[in-house]
């Protein structure tokens, strides 16, 4: 990481050369502003009164399949540009960029601090021979714990795009998309789970992984992802 930084760069956002990281300080100090307050239910940006661990209205009246979701921003620019890079433009280092940036949210660290394994969701066969790497698991790696476990949860089968879906059309979608091999279910009975991927949108996908680890025996349920869509 650290020869990484010393490699004049671009900055992903003004495109300033020369950068020594992937955003220059003056995006940094920009773009990197946290919400003071997200809902423990669905990690939306809230306004800045209220609890120390507030919770909307819409997940007090429908509870989430987990205890607390965590997101470190919003899913804005640049950081919108910078996952499609992440993501699409086969550029996987730049989850150890993200999982630097997300260690410091103390919110953050204390989460993975208190979860027994970390889990990210996985990705279909298909996807993965598409990409050549799943994102969600090098952001687990990046974040430099022994806890991680990246082959416990399965997908099933390739779901469609869920691109324009709606929740309830998503949640259709992703019916009975995970499973845990027998053979792995001990790394999640009795186990706080904290349940790993770049960008939650409706909250879907988390949703129903979620259920399939409650159902192998996971005790409880926190999901961390690095941005949250509006």
């Amino acid at each position: 990481m650290k020869w990484l930084r010393a490699l004049p760069s671009q900055c992903l956002a003004c495109h300033a050369w020369p950068s020594q990281d992937v955003l220059c300080p003056d995006c940094w100090q920009r773009f990197a502003t946290h919400a003071p307050f997200r809902c423990t239910g669905c990690a939306l940006a809230l306004p800045g009164v209220g609890p120390e661990r507030p919770r909307c209205g819409a997940c007090l009246r429908h509870p989430p399949a987990w205890h607390e979701a965590h997101a470190w921003m919003d899913y804005h620019y640049p950081w919108n540009n910078l996952i499609s890079r992440w993501k699409f433009g086969q550029q996987p280092a730049l989850a150890r960029y993200a999982a630097h940036w997300m260690l410091q949210d103390a919110r953050i660290q204390a989460a993975i601090d208190a979860a027994d394994v970390l889990v990210p969701i996985p990705l279909s066969k298909e996807r993965m021979r598409e990409r050549g790497y799943n994102q969600a698991a090098l952001l687990a790696q990046a974040f430099k714990s022994h806890k991680h476990q990246l082959h416990c949860l399965a997908r099933t089968h390739h779901a469609m795009a869920q691109s324009g879906s709606t929740r309830a059309q998503r949640l259709r979608n992703l019916r009975n998309a995970f499973t845990i091999d027998t053979a792995q279910r001990h790394h999640i009975q009795g186990k706080k789970v904290l349940l790993i991927d770049d960008v939650m949108t409706t909250g879907a996908t988390l949703t129903a992984a979620s259920h399939c680890l409650l159902q192998a025996g996971a005790r409880q349920i926190q999901v961390l992802c690095m941005a949250r869509t509006p």
